[in-house]
Protein backbone atom coordinates (compact mmCIF):
# COMPACT_ATOMS: atom_id res chain seq x y z
CA UNK A 1 0.00 0.00 0.00
CA UNK A 2 2.94 2.67 0.71
CA UNK A 3 4.70 1.47 -2.50
CA UNK A 4 1.63 2.02 -4.17
CA UNK A 5 1.12 5.52 -2.16
CA UNK A 6 4.39 6.66 -3.86
CA UNK A 7 3.65 5.59 -7.23
CA UNK A 8 0.30 7.86 -7.00
CA UNK A 9 1.87 11.02 -5.65
CA UNK A 10 4.72 10.88 -8.00
CA UNK A 11 2.16 10.07 -10.91
CA UNK A 12 -0.08 13.47 -9.27
CA UNK A 13 3.06 15.45 -9.24
CA UNK A 14 3.64 15.36 -13.11
CA UNK A 15 0.14 16.07 -13.40
CA UNK A 16 0.24 19.16 -11.37
CA UNK A 17 3.45 19.69 -13.22
CA UNK A 18 1.80 19.99 -16.04
CA UNK A 19 -1.01 22.04 -14.85
CA UNK A 20 1.12 24.22 -13.68
CA UNK A 21 2.84 24.97 -17.35
CA UNK A 22 -0.47 25.34 -19.04
CA UNK A 23 -1.56 27.60 -16.54
CA UNK A 24 1.07 30.42 -16.48
CA UNK A 25 1.17 29.57 -20.96
CA UNK A 26 -1.84 31.29 -20.84
CA UNK A 27 -0.41 34.51 -19.68
CA UNK A 28 2.14 34.61 -22.00
CA UNK A 29 1.58 36.75 -24.73
CA UNK A 30 2.89 35.67 -28.27
CA UNK A 31 4.61 38.10 -30.71
CA UNK A 32 2.95 38.29 -34.03
CA UNK A 33 5.98 39.02 -36.58
CA UNK A 34 5.64 38.72 -40.35
CA UNK A 35 8.22 36.36 -42.13
CA UNK A 36 7.45 35.35 -45.80
CA UNK A 37 10.72 33.67 -46.92
CA UNK A 38 10.64 30.88 -50.12
CA UNK A 39 8.96 27.56 -48.74
CA UNK A 40 10.15 23.80 -50.52
CA UNK A 41 6.87 21.45 -49.48
CA UNK A 42 8.41 17.82 -49.62
CA UNK A 43 5.41 15.38 -49.16
CA UNK A 44 7.27 11.84 -48.80
CA UNK A 45 5.01 9.09 -50.23
CA UNK A 46 4.04 4.98 -50.56
CA UNK A 47 0.94 3.75 -51.42
CA UNK A 48 -0.73 6.93 -50.83
CA UNK A 49 -3.43 6.98 -53.34
CA UNK A 50 -6.05 7.48 -51.39
CA UNK A 51 -4.87 10.36 -49.72
CA UNK A 52 -2.23 12.40 -51.97
CA UNK A 53 -4.53 14.11 -53.87
CA UNK A 54 -6.28 15.83 -50.72
CA UNK A 55 -2.65 16.38 -49.19
CA UNK A 56 -1.87 18.50 -51.87
CA UNK A 57 -5.16 20.32 -52.59
CA UNK A 58 -4.67 21.97 -49.47
CA UNK A 59 -0.84 22.30 -50.32
CA UNK A 60 -1.95 24.75 -53.09
CA UNK A 61 -4.73 26.06 -51.31
CA UNK A 62 -2.98 27.12 -48.51
CA UNK A 63 -2.91 31.35 -48.48
CA UNK A 64 0.72 31.87 -48.50
CA UNK A 65 2.35 33.11 -52.16
CA UNK A 66 2.55 30.71 -54.28
CA UNK A 67 5.43 32.38 -56.08
CA UNK A 68 7.12 31.64 -53.30
CA UNK A 69 5.91 27.86 -52.71
CA UNK A 70 8.09 24.93 -54.13
CA UNK A 71 6.00 21.30 -54.19
CA UNK A 72 8.15 18.27 -54.19
CA UNK A 73 6.41 14.95 -53.87
CA UNK A 74 9.33 11.64 -53.74
CA UNK A 75 7.50 8.91 -54.69
CA UNK A 76 8.87 5.66 -52.17
CA UNK A 77 8.29 2.90 -55.08
CA UNK A 78 4.50 3.01 -54.77
CA UNK A 79 2.82 -0.09 -56.60
CA UNK A 80 -0.78 1.73 -56.18
CA UNK A 81 -1.90 4.56 -58.55
CA UNK A 82 -0.05 7.05 -56.46
CA UNK A 83 1.83 8.51 -59.60
CA UNK A 84 -1.20 8.28 -61.46
CA UNK A 85 -2.83 11.03 -59.20
CA UNK A 86 0.17 12.76 -59.03
CA UNK A 87 0.21 13.41 -62.96
CA UNK A 88 -2.43 15.52 -62.41
CA UNK A 89 -0.76 18.31 -60.48
CA UNK A 90 1.52 19.85 -62.86
CA UNK A 91 3.46 22.46 -60.44
CA UNK A 92 4.34 19.39 -58.28
CA UNK A 93 8.49 18.25 -58.83
CA UNK A 94 7.91 14.37 -58.56
CA UNK A 95 10.84 12.60 -57.73
CA UNK A 96 10.81 8.67 -57.79
CA UNK A 97 13.17 6.32 -55.85
CA UNK A 98 12.80 2.64 -54.97
CA UNK A 99 11.35 1.76 -51.64
CA UNK A 100 13.89 3.15 -49.51
CA UNK A 101 11.95 4.09 -46.12
CA UNK A 102 10.68 7.54 -45.21
CA UNK A 103 14.07 8.75 -44.17
CA UNK A 104 15.40 8.59 -47.37
CA UNK A 105 12.40 9.99 -49.41
CA UNK A 106 12.76 13.31 -46.59
CA UNK A 107 16.22 13.09 -47.44
CA UNK A 108 16.30 12.95 -51.28
CA UNK A 109 13.29 15.71 -51.16
CA UNK A 110 15.31 17.80 -48.96
CA UNK A 111 18.24 17.67 -50.89
CA UNK A 112 16.90 18.43 -54.10
CA UNK A 113 14.86 21.42 -52.51
CA UNK A 114 15.64 24.81 -53.88
CA UNK A 115 14.85 26.89 -50.62
CA UNK A 116 16.00 27.09 -47.40
CA UNK A 117 13.31 26.41 -45.35
CA UNK A 118 11.46 23.23 -46.06
CA UNK A 119 7.88 21.71 -44.86
CA UNK A 120 7.84 18.46 -44.81
CA UNK A 121 4.40 16.74 -44.44
CA UNK A 122 3.04 13.37 -44.65
CA UNK A 123 0.76 12.49 -47.51
CA UNK A 124 -2.02 11.31 -45.10
CA UNK A 125 -2.36 14.79 -43.60
CA UNK A 126 -3.88 18.22 -45.04
CA UNK A 127 -3.21 21.59 -43.93
CA UNK A 128 -5.14 24.77 -42.68
CA UNK A 129 -5.09 27.06 -45.48
CA UNK A 130 -2.62 29.50 -43.33
CA UNK A 131 -0.44 26.96 -41.24
CA UNK A 132 2.01 27.66 -44.14
CA UNK A 133 2.43 31.32 -42.84
CA UNK A 134 2.30 30.61 -39.61
CA UNK A 135 5.04 27.38 -39.09
CA UNK A 136 7.36 29.69 -40.80
CA UNK A 137 6.99 32.72 -38.49
CA UNK A 138 9.66 31.50 -35.71
CA UNK A 139 12.55 31.08 -38.27
CA UNK A 140 12.95 35.50 -38.30
CA UNK A 141 15.30 33.96 -35.12
CA UNK A 142 18.15 32.51 -36.53
CA UNK A 143 18.84 30.33 -33.68
CA UNK A 144 15.38 28.30 -34.27
CA UNK A 145 16.18 25.45 -36.16
CA UNK A 146 12.92 23.68 -36.56
CA UNK A 147 9.17 24.12 -36.08
CA UNK A 148 5.79 22.00 -35.69
CA UNK A 149 2.29 22.41 -35.71
CA UNK A 150 -0.64 20.85 -34.11
CA UNK A 151 -2.12 17.97 -35.85
CA UNK A 152 -5.83 17.25 -35.02
CA UNK A 153 -7.29 13.94 -36.20
CA UNK A 154 -9.04 13.83 -39.56
CA UNK A 155 -11.38 10.12 -39.09
CA UNK A 156 -13.29 10.54 -35.57
CA UNK A 157 -15.79 8.41 -36.48
CA UNK A 158 -14.56 4.94 -34.35
CA UNK A 159 -14.02 4.51 -30.95
CA UNK A 160 -10.33 4.37 -30.47
CA UNK A 161 -10.07 7.57 -32.65
CA UNK A 162 -12.71 9.25 -30.41
CA UNK A 163 -10.11 8.43 -27.25
CA UNK A 164 -6.99 9.63 -29.94
CA UNK A 165 -8.78 12.96 -30.45
CA UNK A 166 -8.55 13.53 -26.76
CA UNK A 167 -5.47 12.34 -26.62
CA UNK A 168 -4.12 14.43 -29.54
CA UNK A 169 -5.67 17.37 -28.01
CA UNK A 170 -4.03 17.31 -24.40
CA UNK A 171 -0.56 16.95 -26.20
CA UNK A 172 -1.30 19.63 -28.29
CA UNK A 173 -1.84 21.92 -25.67
CA UNK A 174 1.07 20.49 -23.74
CA UNK A 175 3.89 20.77 -26.17
CA UNK A 176 2.67 24.10 -27.12
CA UNK A 177 2.44 25.21 -23.27
CA UNK A 178 6.00 24.19 -22.86
CA UNK A 179 7.46 25.51 -26.05
CA UNK A 180 5.76 28.93 -25.04
CA UNK A 181 7.00 28.83 -21.64
CA UNK A 182 10.35 27.65 -22.11
CA UNK A 183 10.99 29.49 -25.46
CA UNK A 184 11.73 25.94 -27.27
CA UNK A 185 10.45 22.75 -27.21
CA UNK A 186 11.55 19.05 -26.93
CA UNK A 187 8.89 17.18 -29.75
CA UNK A 188 8.87 17.49 -33.39
CA UNK A 189 5.81 16.56 -35.67
CA UNK A 190 6.91 13.89 -38.21
CA UNK A 191 3.90 14.54 -40.24
CA UNK A 192 4.06 18.55 -39.95
CA UNK A 193 7.18 20.18 -38.89
CA UNK A 194 9.33 22.82 -40.57
CA UNK A 195 13.40 22.96 -41.20
CA UNK A 196 16.27 25.41 -41.57
CA UNK A 197 17.89 23.57 -44.60
CA UNK A 198 21.12 24.42 -43.67
CA UNK A 199 20.62 23.35 -39.97
CA UNK A 200 19.56 19.55 -41.40
CA UNK A 201 22.61 20.15 -43.12
CA UNK A 202 25.12 20.67 -40.68
CA UNK A 203 23.63 17.51 -38.64
CA UNK A 204 23.91 15.34 -41.45
CA UNK A 205 19.63 15.60 -42.78
CA UNK A 206 17.82 12.88 -41.11
CA UNK A 207 19.41 9.40 -39.94
CA UNK A 208 17.75 6.00 -40.24
CA UNK A 209 19.11 4.38 -36.51
CA UNK A 210 16.08 5.31 -34.77
CA UNK A 211 12.30 4.21 -35.12
CA UNK A 212 11.47 7.75 -34.74
CA UNK A 213 13.25 10.16 -36.92
CA UNK A 214 11.06 13.09 -36.11
CA UNK A 215 12.20 12.84 -32.14
CA UNK A 216 15.95 11.94 -33.35
CA UNK A 217 15.99 15.04 -35.42
CA UNK A 218 14.80 17.37 -32.85
CA UNK A 219 17.59 16.37 -30.42
CA UNK A 220 20.14 16.50 -33.15
CA UNK A 221 19.46 19.81 -33.83
CA UNK A 222 19.93 20.91 -30.06
CA UNK A 223 23.13 18.88 -29.82
CA UNK A 224 24.33 21.02 -32.51
CA UNK A 225 22.70 24.30 -30.95
CA UNK A 226 19.39 25.25 -32.57
CA UNK A 227 15.96 25.70 -30.84
CA UNK A 228 12.81 24.26 -32.02
CA UNK A 229 9.39 25.64 -31.07
CA UNK A 230 5.44 24.92 -31.25
CA UNK A 231 3.47 26.94 -33.22
CA UNK A 232 0.14 26.67 -32.04
CA UNK A 233 -1.67 28.51 -35.21
CA UNK A 234 0.00 26.17 -37.30
CA UNK A 235 -2.85 23.06 -38.14
CA UNK A 236 -2.44 19.88 -39.46
CA UNK A 237 -5.18 17.17 -40.15
CA UNK A 238 -3.73 13.48 -39.99
CA UNK A 239 -5.64 9.72 -40.17
CA UNK A 240 -5.48 8.08 -37.21
CA UNK A 241 -5.37 4.03 -36.25
CA UNK A 242 -9.07 2.67 -36.00
CA UNK A 243 -7.52 -0.62 -35.11
CA UNK A 244 -6.00 -1.73 -31.75
CA UNK A 245 -3.80 -3.97 -33.90
CA UNK A 246 -2.55 -0.29 -36.45
CA UNK A 247 -2.54 1.58 -32.78
CA UNK A 248 -0.19 -0.99 -31.14
CA UNK A 249 2.02 -0.40 -34.06
CA UNK A 250 2.16 3.01 -34.20
CA UNK A 251 2.75 3.48 -30.73
CA UNK A 252 5.20 0.51 -30.34
CA UNK A 253 7.29 2.71 -33.06
CA UNK A 254 6.56 5.80 -31.42
CA UNK A 255 7.33 4.84 -27.78
CA UNK A 256 10.61 2.78 -28.31
CA UNK A 257 11.86 5.17 -31.18
CA UNK A 258 11.62 7.95 -29.01
CA UNK A 259 13.33 5.86 -26.03
CA UNK A 260 16.23 5.03 -28.62
CA UNK A 261 16.64 8.84 -29.84
CA UNK A 262 17.27 10.12 -26.12
CA UNK A 263 19.52 7.38 -25.39
CA UNK A 264 21.29 7.85 -28.87
CA UNK A 265 21.40 11.48 -27.31
CA UNK A 266 22.21 11.12 -24.07
CA UNK A 267 24.44 13.77 -23.99
CA UNK A 268 21.62 16.59 -23.85
CA UNK A 269 20.41 15.17 -20.49
CA UNK A 270 22.67 17.25 -17.77
CA UNK A 271 21.75 20.64 -15.40
CA UNK A 272 22.54 22.65 -18.28
CA UNK A 273 19.41 21.70 -20.48
CA UNK A 274 16.38 23.35 -21.40
CA UNK A 275 13.33 22.35 -19.12
CA UNK A 276 11.75 20.51 -22.09
CA UNK A 277 14.78 18.66 -22.80
CA UNK A 278 14.81 17.56 -18.92
CA UNK A 279 10.92 16.91 -19.37
CA UNK A 280 11.10 14.92 -22.40
CA UNK A 281 13.68 12.81 -20.56
CA UNK A 282 12.97 12.00 -16.99
CA UNK A 283 8.53 11.56 -18.17
CA UNK A 284 9.72 8.85 -20.78
CA UNK A 285 11.90 6.65 -18.38
CA UNK A 286 9.42 7.31 -15.52
CA UNK A 287 6.50 6.69 -18.37
CA UNK A 288 8.35 2.93 -19.10
CA UNK A 289 8.56 2.27 -15.46
CA UNK A 290 5.11 3.15 -14.32
CA UNK A 291 4.20 0.98 -16.88
CA UNK A 292 5.67 -2.51 -15.98
CA UNK A 293 4.02 -1.34 -12.38
CA UNK A 294 0.94 0.35 -13.70
CA UNK A 295 -1.58 -2.44 -14.34
CA UNK A 296 -0.67 -5.21 -10.72
CA UNK A 297 -1.19 -2.31 -8.48
CA UNK A 298 -4.73 -1.35 -10.18
CA UNK A 299 -5.73 -4.89 -10.05
CA UNK A 300 -4.33 -5.07 -6.44
CA UNK A 301 -6.75 -2.20 -5.99
CA UNK A 302 -9.48 -3.33 -7.52
CA UNK A 303 -9.21 -6.44 -5.77
CA UNK A 304 -9.10 -5.07 -2.53
CA UNK A 305 -12.17 -3.00 -2.31
CA UNK A 306 -13.66 -5.81 -4.19
CA UNK A 307 -15.55 -7.57 -1.08
CA UNK A 308 -17.01 -4.00 -0.35
CA UNK A 309 -18.92 -3.97 -3.59
CA UNK A 310 -20.38 -7.79 -3.74
CA UNK A 311 -23.66 -6.91 -2.38
CA UNK A 312 -25.60 -7.16 -5.62
CA UNK A 313 -25.19 -7.21 -9.46
CA UNK A 314 -26.13 -3.50 -9.31
CA UNK A 315 -23.46 -2.92 -6.55
CA UNK A 316 -20.29 -4.70 -8.28
CA UNK A 317 -21.69 -2.98 -11.84
CA UNK A 318 -21.52 0.28 -10.36
CA UNK A 319 -17.99 -0.54 -8.86
CA UNK A 320 -16.82 -0.90 -11.29
CA UNK A 321 -18.20 1.71 -13.48
CA UNK A 322 -16.63 4.29 -10.86
CA UNK A 323 -13.66 2.59 -11.31
CA UNK A 324 -13.31 3.34 -15.07
CA UNK A 325 -14.76 6.67 -15.57
CA UNK A 326 -14.79 10.04 -13.61
CA UNK A 327 -17.47 8.95 -11.38
CA UNK A 328 -14.70 7.28 -9.66
CA UNK A 329 -13.32 11.30 -8.31
CA UNK A 330 -17.15 12.39 -8.13
CA UNK A 331 -18.16 9.41 -5.83
CA UNK A 332 -15.38 9.85 -3.83
CA UNK A 333 -15.87 13.64 -3.17
CA UNK A 334 -19.49 12.50 -1.98
CA UNK A 335 -18.43 9.86 0.40
CA UNK A 336 -15.53 12.29 1.96
CA UNK A 337 -18.26 13.00 4.88
CA UNK A 338 -17.97 9.42 5.69
CA UNK A 339 -14.73 8.16 4.56
CA UNK A 340 -12.36 10.63 5.19
CA UNK A 341 -9.72 12.35 2.94
CA UNK A 342 -6.78 9.90 2.17
CA UNK A 343 -3.99 9.57 -0.08
CA UNK A 344 -5.63 7.72 -2.52
CA UNK A 345 -9.02 10.01 -2.44
CA UNK A 346 -6.54 13.16 -2.75
CA UNK A 347 -4.91 11.47 -6.06
CA UNK A 348 -7.99 10.64 -7.82
CA UNK A 349 -9.88 13.52 -7.40
CA UNK A 350 -7.20 16.10 -8.19
CA UNK A 351 -5.94 13.73 -10.94
CA UNK A 352 -9.30 13.70 -12.58
CA UNK A 353 -9.94 17.13 -12.24
CA UNK A 354 -6.95 17.83 -13.60
CA UNK A 355 -6.80 15.86 -16.89
CA UNK A 356 -10.89 17.05 -17.18
CA UNK A 357 -9.93 20.48 -17.31
CA UNK A 358 -6.82 20.56 -19.30
CA UNK A 359 -8.72 18.18 -22.05
CA UNK A 360 -11.76 20.73 -21.59
CA UNK A 361 -9.72 23.28 -22.45
CA UNK A 362 -7.68 21.72 -25.29
CA UNK A 363 -10.94 21.49 -26.95
CA UNK A 364 -12.25 24.94 -26.54
CA UNK A 365 -8.32 26.04 -27.19
CA UNK A 366 -8.40 24.01 -30.63
CA UNK A 367 -11.82 24.79 -31.59
CA UNK A 368 -13.23 21.40 -31.18
CA UNK A 369 -16.56 20.87 -29.90
CA UNK A 370 -17.54 19.83 -26.46
CA UNK A 371 -19.77 17.14 -28.45
CA UNK A 372 -21.16 13.94 -26.98
CA UNK A 373 -18.35 12.09 -28.66
CA UNK A 374 -15.92 13.95 -26.66
CA UNK A 375 -17.33 14.27 -23.88
CA UNK A 376 -17.91 10.22 -23.64
CA UNK A 377 -14.31 10.31 -24.31
CA UNK A 378 -13.24 12.70 -21.52
CA UNK A 379 -15.54 10.51 -19.50
CA UNK A 380 -14.09 6.75 -19.73
CA UNK A 381 -10.74 8.11 -20.54
CA UNK A 382 -8.89 6.42 -17.86
CA UNK A 383 -9.44 2.62 -20.16
CA UNK A 384 -7.38 4.40 -22.63
CA UNK A 385 -4.83 5.39 -20.57
CA UNK A 386 -4.35 1.47 -19.38
CA UNK A 387 -4.34 0.33 -22.83
CA UNK A 388 -1.38 2.63 -23.76
CA UNK A 389 0.54 1.53 -20.90
CA UNK A 390 -0.26 -2.10 -21.51
CA UNK A 391 1.39 -1.38 -25.84
CA UNK A 392 3.93 0.50 -24.02
CA UNK A 393 4.52 -2.83 -21.57
CA UNK A 394 4.15 -5.22 -24.47
CA UNK A 395 6.91 -3.25 -26.70
CA UNK A 396 9.45 -3.14 -23.84
CA UNK A 397 9.02 -6.70 -22.55
CA UNK A 398 10.13 -7.29 -26.36
CA UNK A 399 13.72 -9.63 -26.60
CA UNK A 400 15.25 -7.05 -28.90
CA UNK A 401 14.27 -3.86 -26.47
CA UNK A 402 17.32 -5.00 -23.84
CA UNK A 403 19.83 -5.85 -26.96
CA UNK A 404 22.11 -2.65 -26.51
CA UNK A 405 22.88 -2.52 -30.30
CA UNK A 406 18.76 -1.62 -30.69
CA UNK A 407 19.68 1.51 -29.23
CA UNK A 408 23.42 2.47 -30.15
CA UNK A 409 24.36 1.43 -34.12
Amino acid sequence: MIFSSVLFGIVLSFLAFLFAVFVISRFIKRENVAFEPKVSVVVPAYNEGKNIGECLDAVFASNYPQNKLEVIVVDDGSNDNTLKILEKYKKARILKQNHLGKVEALNNGIINSSNEFVLTLDADTTMDKKCIMEIVKPFLDKSIGATTGNNNIKNKKSVLSMFQNIEYHFTNLMRSSFSAVFKQGAWISGSLACYRKSALKKIGYFKKDTMAEDIDIALELKKAGYKTVIVPAAFGHTIVPTRLKELYRQRVRWWVGTLQAIIKNRQLFSTKSAPSILYLYISHFWWSFYAFLSLPIIIYQIHYWLPYNTQSLFSLGSYFFRWFSLMGPIYVLYKIPNFGVSLYSIFGVLAGIIMTVISIAALKIFKDRLSFKNIFAIFFYFPYTIVLNIIILVSMLNHRFWERSFYIK
